[in-house]
């Protein structure tokens, strides 16, 4: 069985038809590009995915539960975890304290040094290195892209949507970043 399938996926605004009969299947493992031009709706696929928006049709299945109707909450706590194409962070407040608002808006309660032992030790093992306690509005807009994935990845996901996430960085982060990606697939992040 697929980790994710979707089938038939469609939404519309008013007269336009955003995504239309979107089928695909995600296997364990799989590292799945979504290309297209702009406007083509892969955003707005990814918010169907994630709950931001419902669907006017189809299905959805993360290992075989119907995720159609849940909250955007109720997807994340069942495994997908996701990451904007336009970074959402707090800019005044610390790379820790972005994350642990994220915990907290999921229900999650972590207290400041085992989130904070958790962040750098995810920020070694994947080569995201940033500091923990440095303000995000001092960081450089790679090292914000980073802090977002470190915020998908904190908790145990089972899939991780990045939308557009190489769309800010350098050339060379861009090719570290696809490092970073194979990791995550050999740890057995969907």
């Amino acid at each position: 069985m697929a980790l994710l399938e979707v089938k038939n996926l469609g939404i519309s605004f008013g007269g336009l038809r955003a995504v239309d009969e979107l089928d695909m299947s995600i296997e364990q493992g799989s590292l799945v590009g979504l290309i297209g031009p702009n406007g083509a709706g892969k955003t707005t696929a990814f918010n169907l995915l994630t709950g931001v928006y419902t669907p006017s049709e189809g299905i959805i299945m993360l290992d075989g539960e119907n995720l159609v109707g849940k909250t955007a909450t109720e997807i994340c706590k069942a495994g997908i975890a996701r990451t904007f194409q336009n970074i959402r962070l707090f800019s005044k407040m610390t790379v820790l304290d972005n994350v642990m608002l994220g915990l907290k808006g999921q229900g999650i309660v972590a207290d400041r040094k085992s989130a904070r032992e958790k962040l750098t030790g995810l920020a070694a093992t994947y080569g995201l290195l940033v500091n923990p306690e440095a303000p995000v509005h001092t960081l450089s807009v790679g090292e914000q892209q980073r802090v977002e994935i470190l915020k998908a990845l904190y908790r145990d996901v089972s899939l991780l949507i990045l939308d557009e996430p190489t769309g800010v960085l350098t050339p060379q982060e861009t090719e570290n970043f696809f490092g970073v990606l194979k990791r995550l697939r050999d740890e057995g992040y969907g």
